[in-house]
């Protein structure tokens, strides 16, 4: 017999203590529309995306930190739907362990790296149409982990 073993983590620390926060929007310019928001029919359902925003916006709109922290994940090669639902996007790990997540956006846009820390107001990337997208938009949402999986907080 042969046994593999395998080890998996969620980021995040499960035993942090969230903190009250007020997001500013992550995009510079202007009004936009938000087109799903918590609980939506589409795909806003379920712990890991239930309080998630789509806001549309022209493609190509700058995204910037909503929140300070550290980059721990990146994406910046999909075109299209390509074979990950998120498309490019970069996830940041914030102080309390929560993590803002960017998602669907512009290839090649994105201007962040892995292990770098951002403030808030720092370019991320520019909003784009991959993954699992109807239109050009962002995706914003905040994570916890909760032990063995994400959920997202309001």
């Amino acid at each position: 017999m042969n046994y593999a073993s395998v080890l998996s983590s969620t980021l995040g620390d499960p035993k942090g203590s969230v903190q009250a926060y007020k997001y500013p929007l992550p995009w510079i310019g202007g009004p936009f529309r938000l087109t799903q928001g918590p609980n939506g029919r589409y795909s806003h359902y379920g712990v890991k995306g239930r309080y998630a925003m789509d806001i549309a916006m022209p493609e190509g709109t700058p995204i910037i930190a909503a929140r300070g922290g550290t980059v721990v994940k990146i994406e910046n090669s999909q075109s299209g739907r390509g074979s990950n639902a998120s498309g490019n996007f970069v996830r940041i790990l914030h102080e309390d362990g929560t993590m803002g997540v960017y998602l669907h956006l512009m290839r090649g846009s994105v201007s962040v790296r892995e292990g770098q820390r951002v403030s808030v107001g720092t370019a991320l990337a520019r909003s784009g149409n991959t993954g699992n997208s109807t239109g050009p938009h962002l995706h914003f949402v905040v994570q916890r982990n909760s032990g063995n999986e994400l959920i997202s907080i309001p």
